[in-house]
């Protein structure tokens, strides 16, 4: 029931998704509505729905039938592999962290949208999960994002720190804290500009998740091919499952991506991959 066109175009990318590409997609939401727009998918009932305008984290906690918390649960029980929401991201983060939790060790979750840079493409992290962290945050944030390159198929990871210039001492106090903290992982190169991002000098790039959520739209903006990553969505890392973020805008289309996404990185296994990362630090 989420996205500019909901429940219209998630119903329509699920019947893509399940006739075109053999995925095996529930429907959560408006049960008449989805029934008749996607007959042949299966559709769960959940009588609320968190608005865009609405306060994640309240609308989280006081609607336990709103669609994404319904959606969410489904994972949490193990009736679900994957979660996919094109709604609030704020609403879906806050669902997540009720019904699934943190991993061990991440303080803040964060989102990792893929750049369709050279090659394999490059990891940026934080896509707009927590605007406001500490310089440790961008670590574990380093790590996660490191995890992922790695289940897209990148063995060595390169991690860059995403800056106003290259040379170390640059950027304000949260940059120049987290580039002493790490320069301790043996992935860092090093500060980045946002020119060699593009250019695919590093396969992940860090950052915090104000500035990151700013670079990312600024793309979107200058009709770059980054509209919310390679993969058709943002992934949430660091909870106890797989949930992709797909864009509020996506057309039918973007949101079968985002779902293919989530079948993969079920299948791949990322969070536990991304639980065993930290806890080997």
């Amino acid at each position: 029931m989420g996205g500019d066109d909901a429940p219209t175009v998630p119903a329509a990318a699920a019947r893509m998704a399940v006739e075109q590409h053999g995925l095996d997609v529930v429907l959560v939401g408006d049960a008449e509505q989805l029934n008749r727009l996607a007959p042949s998918v299966p559709a769960i009932a959940a009588s609320q729905v968190i608005a865009m305008a609405e306060e994640p984290a309240l609308g989280a906690r006081s609607k336990p039938d709103a669609s994404v918390r319904v959606a969410v649960r489904l994972l949490a029980q193990g009736l679900a592999d994957a979660v996919v929401s094109a709604g609030s991201t704020g609403a879906t983060l806050a669902s997540a962290l009720l019904d699934l939790g943190r991993l061990p060790g991440v303080r803040r979750p964060v989102l990792a949208a893929v750049l369709p840079t050279e090659g394999l493409g490059t990891v940026l992290v934080d896509a707009g999960a927590s605007g406001d962290v500490q310089a440790a945050a961008l670590v574990a944030s380093a790590q996660m994002g490191a995890a992922y390159a790695r289940v897209r198929g990148v063995p060595r990871p390169r991690i860059g720190l995403l800056n106003v210039g290259a040379e170390p001492g640059k950027g304000n106090d949260l940059a120049r804290a987290a580039y002493e903290l790490l320069t301790g992982l043996p992935e860092f190169v090093g500060n980045v500009e946002p020119d060699l991002v593009l250019a695919g000098r590093v396969d992940v790039v860090v950052t915090d998740g104000f500035t990151g959520n700013i670079f990312l739209k600024t793309l979107e903006a200058a009709h770059s091919k980054a509209t919310g990553g390679g993969p058709g969505g943002a992934v949430l890392l660091g909870v106890r499952g797989e949930v992709v973020v797909a864009h509020g805008a996506a057309d039918a289309d973007e949101l079968v991506s985002a779902l293919r996404t989530a079948d993969s990185l079920a299948s791949g296994g990322l969070w536990q991959l991304i639980g065993a990362a930290l806890g080997a630090q």
